[in-house]
């Protein structure tokens, strides 16, 4: 409502600037209109109107002259809920680059097909995870683009008879600029899916690490734990002291923003190509979902920004895996002259026999893989033990993972350093979006004072 009352302001000034009302009647419903508040006034404006001037009808109805009822109200509440999300996902980004920052060196199993792969480090994990949530903001920046657009003065589908000022109302009310194309303004309204697409973006990373790390908060995992403040209880099992009650909200949260969405693309698909109520009452999909946006992403930069990890208990079980085996063969196929299918046939043996004799990582030796050649039919290798451990046991293992983008700490150092960076840009830009908003209501405030100082 807040978002009508504006617009009733705006096009109360235009219309009188436009000489389309006398400057009583403008006067008259600016005065009535300065002391609207959210309490009382409807949706159609002009039904308050006429009980705050005594049932005076056609003064009333002078401030929908020439448009339709909902442009561009919905755009404006939808812009402002996504600048709220916005700053969410902005304070979200700084915390994963400071507790990546801090866990550059934290050593942890890297997971594929939740199988040990190859090792990485929990600040390279929240990297990828900070990654994630900046593509989905690019496109929520987009949604935004997309949404900020002016579409009052529309008409129905055609424009209006009424010689409007559109672009004075673009100003107004501080959007970006004017959806100059009529039948566009009301008939599409694609800028909703678009910011739902953004925000199940969004929602899709924050969940998949939500169940990461409620996984990694089991105790036979055991290589984080919550906050005191942030862990659950049960009212029956009092030694229930668990992380899970808080990821599971974060994935309600984000499961309802997919499900919205996709509530939403199927009710567009069905639909023509006009004002339709299915797509009119689409509006608060996006409002719904923008509050469980904020919700996902507030309870996730508290959880993971202040989780005690457990680096001991992650380095112990990379050690207990065999996720060395890659670099074994890597320096089979550079130092002794191997194919790439012989030397991972051969350590694909000596990784299953040491599994099925319950070697561990650090107690394999050379003779093991050459017993491993043999069972192939390959040369032995007759590497020394020493170097069968420099592999399996990461002796020299971020020395020879220093590619850019590597696991090694300082590239993610370097990293984190690149997008601290690049979200100062991000912060001046959202701020220019709201100081963008704020001059067009110091302009609407001077034009209405302007009107009723006039003699």
């Amino acid at each position: 409502l807040n978002a009508r009352i504006a617009m009733d302001r705006a096009w109360t000034v235009m219309l009188y600037r436009q000489g389309l009302i006398p400057h009583k009647v403008a006067a008259t419903l600016l005065t009535a209109l300065k002391k609207a508040g959210v309490e009382g006034y409807s949706w159609a404006g002009e039904e308050w109107l006429c009980k705050q001037l005594d049932g005076d009808e056609d003064t009333a109805s002078a401030v929908n002259y020439g448009r339709t009822l909902q442009e561009p109200m919905a755009r404006m509440q939808m812009r402002a809920a996504i600048l709220e999300v916005t700053d969410e996902a902005h304070d979200t980004l700084a915390t994963l680059l400071d507790r990546a920052e801090l866990h550059a060196d934290s050593m942890m199993a890297g997971q594929s097909h939740f199988s040990h792969a190859q090792p990485t480090t929990y600040g390279a994990y929240l990297l990828a995870v900070h990654d994630g949530i900046a593509r989905g903001l690019k496109q929520l920046d987009l949604a935004y683009e997309l949404t900020n657009q002016n579409s009052g003065g529309c008409g129905a589908c055609s424009g209006t008879g009424w010689p409007v000022d559109r672009q004075l109302i673009t100003d107004l009310l501080g959007f970006d600029k004017l959806i100059e194309l009529a039948y566009d303004c009301e008939s599409s309204q694609d800028e909703i899916p678009a910011i739902l697409f953004a925000l199940s973006s969004i929602a899709l990373t924050i969940s998949r690490s939500a169940m990461d790390h409620g996984i990694w908060s089991l105790v036979e995992i055991d290589n984080l734990q919550a906050a005191p403040e942030w862990l659950g209880v049960s009212s029956f099992m009092p030694q229930k002291a668990h992380t899970g009650g808080m990821f599971e909200n974060i994935r309600i949260a984000c499961n309802e923003i997919i499900g919205d969405m996709m509530t939403t693309v199927v009710t567009y698909k069905g639909e023509s190509i006009q004002d339709v109520l299915p797509v009119y009452k689409s509006p608060p999909y996006v409002l719904k979902g923008s509050l469980q946006a904020r919700k996902a992403l507030g309870l996730f930069r508290n959880v993971v920004g202040t989780a005690r990890i457990n680096k001991e208990r992650m380095e112990e079980i990379v050690r207990n895996g065999y996720s060395g085996a890659p670099d074994l063969a890597l320096h089979m196929i550079r130092e002794h002259g191997y194919g790439g299918r012989r030397a991972h046939r051969i350590c694909c043996h000596f990784v299953r026999i040491a599994r099925e004799r319950g070697i561990h990582p650090a107690d394999t030796t050379g003779a093991l893989l050459d017993e491993a050649a043999r069972i192939g039919a390959e040369p032995e290798p007759h590497l020394t033990t020493e170097v069968v451990h420099d592999c399996m046991t990461f002796r020299h293992y971020f020395e020879t993972h220093n590619n850019p983008g590597d696991a090694h700490p300082d590239q993610t150092r370097r990293m984190v350093g690149e997008r601290r960076e690049a979200l100062n840009p991000l912060r001046a830009a959202q701020a220019a979006r709201r100081q963008r908003i704020a001059d067009g209501q110091a302009r609407l405030d001077a034009a209405i004072e302007a009107i009723l100082n006039e003699q």
